[in-house]
């Protein structure tokens, strides 16, 4: 396989220029030998000057452009291209005088014809230029959008390094408490905690996961918390549309989740979450709310920029933007997040 792109290679780029050369024979043999009369005598005329037009071409793109997009020195760079133009142009004109048997003198190497070989070589080089300075913007755009990949892929690693110990830290918390109170579900809880750890180790490695199993990862965290909470806490998770084929980034709803039993499950009277999940065609909406005593209010809005929400908001900023709307509301007795993602709409993995 190696072989054969080492063999193909120098094909593919010496065609190109194979082409832009005789282009340049033929469009100006062509042009001044049906001014001249004589098409034989201008293309052999405009392929003898073939090699000037060259030299001036290449030195351009890839001596005098490159040291421009070093330095970024204008006036050096300019004053390079006009010295071998100039130069160029002569060695054109008294090339064409020796072959024709004329003479060479002062005036005739600096005449009207000149003018017109400086314009033609002119047109080469700036046609060239442009050609090789395209080349190198795409180039550079595609060398910008590697690296902001790769700067992304960087910064969701560490994002999740986050959240996989905050996920952890809260679910031991759980077990703990269980542990404490003395619960026959201990065990049962055991074997929750197991579940959820090994959807988080083995399944939320991807950029994106189906959305199914983050609702059965949702799921199985309730269960936990009702273990632990009893029917002291009203919880109501529902699901509506079809969640079989949607897709998306891991642990995004479930920190939303952790989040309204880290502050809608505290000890005060009629503690409740309701949790809402809606997918359709264009979209997935998700809404959670939780309980909070009027005492807690300045509590939350400490922690609501904890590790948690900080970071899923983070993530929905480099995976979904402009493909998303968070609205996270404080009001007096609750708090309330509604999240909208667009279906088909989320940038290819990184």
């Amino acid at each position: 396989m190696d072989k054969k792109r080492v063999k193909i290679w120098p094909v593919k780029r010496i065609i190109p220029h194979l082409l832009f050369w005789l282009f340049y024979v033929l469009f100006f043999g062509l042009f001044y030998g049906k001014y001249g009369h004589d098409y034989r005598l201008h293309l052999i005329e405009t392929s003898c000057m073939l090699p000037f037009v060259m030299v001036a071409t290449y030195t351009t793109i890839y001596v005098i452009l490159p040291f421009y997009l070093k330095t970024r020195k204008p006036v050096p760079s300019v004053f390079m291209a006009v010295v071998l133009l100039v130069l160029i142009t002569l060695g054109e004109r008294i090339f064409i005088r020796y072959l024709n048997g004329l003479p060479i003198n002062t005036e005739t190497l600096f005449g009207i014809s000149s003018l017109y070989l400086m314009l033609e070589t002119n047109f080469m080089v700036a046609l060239g230029f442009t050609v090789k300075f395209l080349k190198k913007w795409f180039e550079q755009q595609q060398e910008k959008h590697e690296m902001e990949k790769k700067h992304l892929q960087s910064e969701l690693n560490v994002l999740k390094a986050q959240l996989n110990p905050h996920f952890l830290f809260n679910t031991m918390n759980n077990l703990y408490a269980l542990s404490i109170e003395k619960s026959s579900k201990t065990s049962e809880g055991i074997a929750k905690i197991s579940d959820l750890l090994r959807s988080v180790l083995y399944e939320c490695n991807d950029s994106e996961m189906a959305l199914y199993k983050e609702v059965k990862l949702i799921e199985n965290y309730i269960d936990l918390e009702k273990m632990r909470y009893g029917d002291q806490l009203n919880v109501s998770f529902t699901v509506t549309g079809s969640v079989e084929d949607a897709k998306i980034a891991p642990m995004m709803l479930f920190t939303f989740v952790e989040n309204c039993f880290k502050h809608g499950s505290s000890n005060f009277e009629t503690p409740f979450i309701t949790i809402k999940l809606d997918v359709n065609e264009n979209e997935i909406f998700f809404e959670s709310e939780n309980s909070k005593p009027p005492y807690q209010k300045q509590v939350m809005e400490r922690n609501i920029g904890g590790i948690g929400l900080a970071n899923v908001k983070k993530r929905l900023e480099i995976l979904y933007p402009g493909n998303y709307e968070l609205i996270c509301g404080d009001k007096n007795c609750c708090y309330k997040v509604s999240l909208r993602i667009k279906r088909m709409m989320r940038r290819k993995a990184i």
